[in-house]
């Protein structure tokens, strides 16, 4: 039973350091998620924006070319002055947008890394964007100087912008296609990212349950059992405790009942040694012994054997307690003796 609760004592340090590797465990991969999670957030925003940019190139580049092909239109509603603030705004955005997406921009919130797809995308069409904004920007020269430019003056740059918009637009088209395409490969990854977290969540909720509560589980219910047989045991020690009290305490009721009845006759053999007459007429030895600084007298008979009291002790109590008192007594005749001995003596040796 001892080696069985020292055993149920030395287990739960073991549990409770494999508790603490699974809730590690888990908690790395809640970590782990959350911050894939966060990432993947901050990630789709800034894919969100990098491709609302480049839809804006397509958006920019035919704007502009609307505009500079509105110069050379006999019977333009607007005036060349808007027209010229417009082309000049247009073509500033156009610019800083798409300089942003190669190189990056904090101002525009462009992280500028590019994949290899997409940057060869770029380089292909650069040389269609270089011609398109060159011609814009001839175009503005000359409007900054004359308002009034005539159209044949322009016309060459026009049919410029207007020969390279036909190849710059499918390419940035594509381009936004690469863009939202890689986007969505990450939101993939993203979510197969967490599957595996959440499988391995799983595997780890499941060997803990395998390795940790279900022995602990076990466990529990031995120390239970074991601690319902111990209870069994002290409950039957206690009863039987209990009978034997009660039977002393009859058996010594019984004595002292048969002692007030009648005393039997006891005599001494030496100081400490008596017997006593038991009532067939045998005679019992009950003698003085010593159990830890205490007195006790032990009787031969099988009465005290058993109830570790009969009515020879008793008896011989008696008597030893007399023999103890006419001791006493004898003594203190002794004492005063000597005393009223030792005093005329003195008187005498004074008066002589």
């Amino acid at each position: 039973m001892k080696s069985a609760l020292r055993n149920q004592n030395i287990s739960p340090r073991r549990f409770a350091r494999l508790y603490i590797i699974a809730l590690s465990a888990i908690a790395v991969f809640a970590i782990v998620g959350q911050l894939l999670v966060q990432f993947s957030l901050l990630q789709a925003s800034d894919d969100a924006r990098v491709i609302n940019y480049a839809g804006r190139q397509r958006m920019l580049s035919l704007k502009l070319t609307m505009a500079v092909s509105a110069l050379v239109i006999p019977y333009d509603p607007i005036d060349r002055d808007k027209r010229f603030s417009e082309i000049q705004t247009t073509l500033n955005l156009l610019e800083v947008e798409h300089e942003g997406l190669i190189n990056g921009d904090s101002t525009l919130g462009l992280p500028g890394h590019n994949s290899p797809t997409i940057t060869q995308d770029f380089n292909s069409m650069q040389a269609d964007f270089d011609a398109i904004t060159s011609a814009a920007t001839d175009i503005v020269n000359k409007l900054s100087g004359n308002r009034a430019a005539p159209s044949s003056e322009l016309q060459a740059n026009v049919s410029a912008i207007l020969s390279h918009e036909e190849s710059f637009v499918p390419v940035m088209n594509t381009t936004v296609g690469h863009y939202q395409r890689e986007a969505e490969n990450r939101v993939t990854s993203l979510k197969v990212e967490e599957v595996v977290l959440f499988i391995l969540t799983l595997v780890v909720l499941a060997l803990e349950a395998r390795f940790i509560f279900h022995p602990a589980i076990r466990k529990l219910q031995m120390s239970i059992t074991h601690l319902i047989q111990a209870e069994k045991q002290v409950s039957a020690h206690t009863s039987e405790l209990e009978r034997k009290n009660s039977e002393l305490e009859l058996a010594f009721q019984e004595a002292m009942a048969a002692r007030r009845k009648v005393m039997p006759h006891a005599r001494v053999v030496s100081y400490g040694h008596y017997q006593v007459q038991a009532s067939n007429g045998n005679y019992y030895n009950v003698k003085i012994r010593d159990a830890n600084g205490n007195q006790l007298l032990e009787c031969e008979c099988l009465v005290y054997r058993r109830n570790l009291i009969c009515s020879h002790s008793l008896a011989a109590a008696t008597l030893h307690s007399a023999m103890i008192r006419h001791q006493n007594q004898r003594q203190s005749i002794d004492r005063r003796s000597v005393t009223s001995f030792s005093g005329p003596l003195d008187n005498s040796e004074m008066s002589g």
